[in-house]
């Protein structure tokens, strides 16, 4: 009998274990709620922000793609893209829009910062969401060019059909409103909302709503319109549709509005973010796309005055140099690494040629030792601040070391510039009389501009004593005169003639003399 108890109670025992809930048996913590847990759990959701700010160019689209690359680096949970741009061309937001589809894993969400115009309406409805910040606007995508007379027009249906179909593909995809979207595009389109009641008079009454085209509205029968009522306008024939925050979330675009970003991330339990800058390549052909059309303009106007005057001077350099401008711009982004060294070359090229090519312009000499400078800023980073910098300040150059070394030079420059100041003030008086630093040749024979025009006639002669590229100095009349030529070169040593003196300007040729020799 005590033994068919002990194995009675044995497995008891055992069920008792198989049969228990372990879970009871897990430390619980009594300080928690449920609505702790609930945060603890959202909060964890980590953010990226790309900033799309400005004209919709290639150039953002560059950034575009390699922030998105680096965006996924960090297998975050949403991929912010904050918006604000009038638009610009569409093949950039095209690219832009591909390259956001293309997006696997992380919520893409675009944020409306103050406007998302045309181009950037798009780019706003690739993102799976759509959240606006309050008294912003969005719509207005029709494409335009410039006419004959110079206004914008809105281009043709063949440009028009292609760009609908975007807009359809976008709306499908990520839950828009695919008729409102088409009314982004196309002004002829009459978009009317229709309410009925359903089941009026019972507990299961509800309203119901249709948006529809008004030329399909017209053609219903008389029943249909007194089943619906009168329609709401949405859109009228001949606008575009252009929305405010509040209409964007009313017609079923927009997730909701926010004051400001600090709000935004609450709501979507965002805890942590970080965010893509753009590079120093990105920024600077982003600056060079928005005055490329400028850049171009003046480039061309400087070589056909170039091809209107005779050899190559000043003019020709300036319109190479700004056309190069805009095609290196397309390139800057690839070349971030090698700016400074880029600039630096081009400051020693300046600085050349106003040495040997245009010596007295000053325009080339002071361009090269400003390219040079900023080479040399822009090739700091903050582990090149002195250890004797305050903290409190190198921290304030953490995100802009170049500025701190475009300081630190400048610094130098001026503590430079002290000597020769102090030399000129206290040094030079206490030497000997009649001793000075320049040559006494140059002061015997150096003329002011005024005297140009007062001692120098058309037809005098004289002898170039530098190349004269086209500019350069020749001794006329006994004294040394800078002068320039017409475009011609002239070597030292070469016999010229004096063709014109206007304003100071001293302008020569080689001697007839010395052409027939």
């Amino acid at each position: 009998m005590k033994l068919f108890v002990r194995i009675f109670s044995t497995l008891l025992v055992l069920a008792a274990f198989c049969f228990a809930d372990t879970t009871s048996i897990t430390p619980v913590d009594s300080t928690k709620t449920a609505t702790d847990s609930v945060i603890t759990q959202e909060t964890k959701k980590h953010a990226v922000w790309i900033k799309l700010e400005g004209d919709v160019e290639p150039s953002m689209y560059d950034f575009c793609a390699r922030a998105i690359d680096d965006a996924l680096q960090e297998n975050p949970d949403y991929i912010v893209f904050e918006i604000n741009t009038f638009g610009g061309r569409l093949d950039a937001a095209f690219d832009i829009v591909d390259t956001i589809m293309a997006v696997k894993g992380p919520t893409t969400i675009a944020l409306v910062k103050k406007k998302a115009i045309s181009a950037g309406s798009l780019i706003a409805l690739a993102c799976q969401k759509l959240y606006m910040l309050e008294a912003t606007t969005i719509g207005d995508c029709a494409p335009i060019v410039q006419g004959g007379d110079g206004t914008p027009q809105i281009v043709g249906e063949k440009i028009q059909s292609p760009l609908r179909a975007k807009f359809r593909n976008l709306a499908q995809r990520n839950g828009y409103p695919e008729l409102l979207s088409s009314a982004f595009v196309t002004p002829e389109l009459e978009i009317l909302e229709l309410t009925a009641t359903l089941d009026k008079g019972k507990k299961s009454q509800r309203d119901t709503t249709l948006i529809i085209e008004g030329s399909k509205y017209s053609v219903l029968d008389s029943a249909a319109k007194a089943f619906w009522g009168a329609p709401k306008i949405l859109v009228k024939e001949g606008e575009l549709l252009t929305m405010t925050d509040k209409e964007a979330q009313e017609l079923g675009f927009s997730k909701g509005t926010f004051k400001d970003r600090s709000e935004f991330e609450t709501a979507l339990a965002i805890e942590s973010r970080s965010e893509v800058e753009t590079t120093l390549g990105e920024d600077i052909a982003s600056a060079i796309a928005a005055i490329a059309g400028i850049l171009l303009i003046l480039g061309f106007g400087a070589l056909y005055i170039e091809f209107k005057t005779p050899g190559f001077g000043l003019f020709g350099i300036i319109g190479i140099i700004l056309i190069g401008i805009v095609f290196l711009g397309q390139f800057a982004p690839q070349l971030d690494g090698y700016i400074p060294a880029i600039l630096l070359v081009a400051g020693v090229a300046l600085f050349l040629v106003e040495i040997f090519v245009m010596p007295g312009t000053f325009l080339f000499g002071v361009g090269g030792i400003a390219c040079m400078i900023l080479a040399l800023a822009l090739s700091y980073s903050p582990a090149d601040i002195p250890d004797y910098v305050p903290e409190a300040v190198e921290e304030s150059f953490d995100a802009t070391p170049w500025l701190f070394g475009l300081l630190y030079m400048l610094t130098c420059a001026a503590i430079a510039l002290v000597f020769p100041i102090a030399a000129s003030k206290y040094l030079i008086p206490l030497l000997p009389e009649g001793w000075t630093p320049m040559l006494k040749t140059d002061l015997e024979t150096a003329a002011s501009p005024t005297e140009a025009v007062q001692e120098v006639s058309v037809g005098d002669e004289g002898i170039a004593k530098t190349f004269l590229r086209p500019v350069g100095q020749a001794l006329i009349n006994g004294k040394l005169f800078d002068v320039q030529t017409h475009g011609e070169i002239i070597e030292a040593s070469t016999r010229i003639k004096v063709t014109a003196v206007q304003e100071g300007h001293i302008w020569v040729t080689v001697a007839k003399a010395e052409m027939e020799g």
